[in-house]
């Protein structure tokens, strides 16, 4: 029994390493390929981490793994659910990052520091924030250059539409920058040259966004192609009933068979859907990020 305990201490770390790095990489191929992650593989994620959590609270007979592993996916069944009414993530990518929380864990402690931002739950959320930004901004630069002909003139329109915004942007820039000749104070100048620098940025980067999503990022397909969670980026009515609608957050089951009701019966022939970004990938490149060199923000400070 000891030498069992001896060899499961030895590989309890890599092996959920090891098992959250495979998971990842098949649901990142999935999704850039479906755009979609298949449900066996996110509840399998969850139930991996449970169980692997309440077998090393038997083995170590220390409940305290199992309360971690239960608290993490508690604390990413927030941030999904957050992520997934605010339309940022669909359905798949929500229910896998749950299964990511009960994989790590969440440590915590009734006594001050009462969370250690170096474990690895922490580290991953830190550098998910940092390679989702990166990750999202080069794949819309790529969407924006390959769908030049329909992006070109949306961004084209935004920049009319919001002439009065550019306009109060690049006074607003000209006084702060005006500003930097009154003052001899570095730190000053170094603050407002950010601000001035940050706000332009964003407004313009904002406008690109803006851009790609309402241009590029719109398909039409016959309800056939049509999986649960698709996006519907227009009401569908059959005679005075609404059969789905833009608001709705992902299609169901039971939508996708009206429309196919409504095909047969002649009535509609495609339908138009918004694709988000796969977003999987960037929890695979945070995931290797977080092992090699855990919060990217205390590896450099």
């Amino acid at each position: 029994m000891k030498s069992f305990i001896k060899f499961f201490s030895g590989i309890r770390g890599m092996m959920d390493e090891i098992v959250v790095f495979a998971v990842l990489a098949v649901a990142a191929y999935a999704d850039l390929r479906t755009r979609e992650v298949p449900d066996w593989l996110n509840y399998g994620l969850i139930s991996a981490g449970l169980g692997f959590a309440l077998i090393k609270s038997i083995v170590f007979w220390d409940y305290w793994l199992l309360v971690y592993s239960l608290a993490g996916l508690a604390v990413f069944v927030g941030l999904a659910y957050l992520m997934f009414y605010t339309a940022q993530w669909g359905g798949g990518d929500s229910k896998l990052l749950m299964g990511l929380g009960a994989m790590f864990g969440f440590k915590f402690s009734l006594s001050a520091p009462f969370v250690d931002f170096g474990q690895m739950i922490a580290a991953f959320l830190v550098n998910l924030l940092f390679v989702a930004v990166v990750y999202g901004f080069l794949w819309s630069v790529g969407l924006a250059v390959v769908k030049r002909k329909l992006f070109v003139p949306k961004f084209a329109e935004y920049l009319r539409r919001f002439r009065m915004a550019r306009f109060a942007v690049l006074g607003l820039a000209v006084l702060g920058l005006f500003f930097l000749f009154f003052s001899d104070n570095f730190y000053v100048k170094f603050s407002v040259a950010s601000l001035v620098l940050i706000g332009f940025t964003t407004f313009y980067l904002w406008l690109f966004v803006k851009s790609v999503e309402n241009s590029c990022m719109f398909k039409r397909v016959s309800p056939e192609e049509l999986t649960e969670g698709d996006w519907v980026a227009e009401d569908i009515i059959a005679g005075k009933r609404r059969v789905c609608s833009k608001k709705d957050l992902g299609i169901s089951r039971e939508q996708i068979d009206a429309l196919l009701g409504l095909k047969k019966q002649g009535k509609i022939k495609k339908v138009l859907i918004k694709e988000g970004i796969p977003f999987v990938p960037s929890f695979l490149i945070a995931f290797i990020i977080s092992f090699l060199f855990g919060n990217v923000i205390l590896f450099f400070v």
